[in-house]
């Protein structure tokens, strides 16, 4: 006697017997672009990345159309739905083949000003800062990335991004100091020259300037502000999931 038990192969005949047509043929449809959208490659010790496109300049990842490899747990998580990068399939490198060269081009040309920038830098021996200290030499304002491609910009007429610079600690007091630089495949050392600006002053005279009021600040300045600390906060977040991510 045959047993009234169906088989799992049996019973998934019988379901799509059940299915109409439309609805299986969309479902099918459906679960396959879901598949080629979210699959990524397997993960073995000659391929722990994957290759995406950037759609916008990020200072932990890179520049606007750049090609860079990240963890794909990353890319899916925090890339692809903040629309940050897409994936450098064939499609999306056919699509962005234009913009990727241009892109290539242009690298290539900021890399090329830097050397020309460096090269005056030596010559010139660096960067000088007038900053105020006190007896001891000690700042009463620390000097940081931004201080620094401010003063070059002053001295040199070129603008250079602050996370370029690779400062451990922002610098606190008075001499020389040897800064790292790197831009993609360009590393440098920039001599940064921080001097007491009218020699060093006096600790009361410091206390009373700290009392003055500061003037008050325009709503275009606030506004600056307020984008310039979103951008920050996003980045940092950024840098903080793809660390969690490695």
């Amino acid at each position: 006697m045959r047993s009234g038990r169906v088989s799992e192969r049996q019973f998934s005949k019988i379901s799509l017997h059940f299915i109409p047509k439309s609805v299986y043929s969309f479902t099918e449809s459906y679960f396959t672009s879901l598949k080629k959208l979210f699959i990524m490659p397997r993960r073995t010790s000659k391929n722990r990345n994957i290759e995406v496109i950037l759609l916008q300049d990020n200072k932990h990842l890179g520049e606007k159309y750049e090609i860079i490899g990240v963890k794909p747990i990353f890319a899916r998580n925090v890339l692809f739905p903040q629309q940050i990068a897409v994936l450098a399939d064939k499609a999306n490198r056919n699509k962005y083949e234009q913009k990727m060269q241009a892109a290539i081009a242009a690298r290539a040309k900021k890399a090329s000003g830097l050397e020309e920038l460096f090269a005056k830098m030596t010559e010139n021996g660096g960067v000088k800062l007038l900053r105020k200290a006190n007896k001891g030499k000690t700042l009463y304002a620390k000097v940081g990335e931004t201080d620094i491609t401010e003063a070059i910009k002053e001295a040199y007429g070129v603008e250079v991004e602050p996370h370029h610079l690779k400062l451990k600690k922002k610098l606190n007091e008075v001499g020389v100091f040897v800064v790292p630089f790197i831009y993609k495949d360009l590393k440098r050392e920039i001599s940064v020259t921080i001097e007491a600006e009218g020699g060093v002053q006096e600790e009361a005279k410091v206390e009373v300037e700290a009392v003055e009021v500061a003037p008050e600040k325009t709503k275009e300045e606030l506004k600056a502000e307020r984008e310039a600390r979103r951008a920050a906060e996003k980045a940092d977040k950024i840098a903080k999931l793809k660390e969690k991510y490695k």
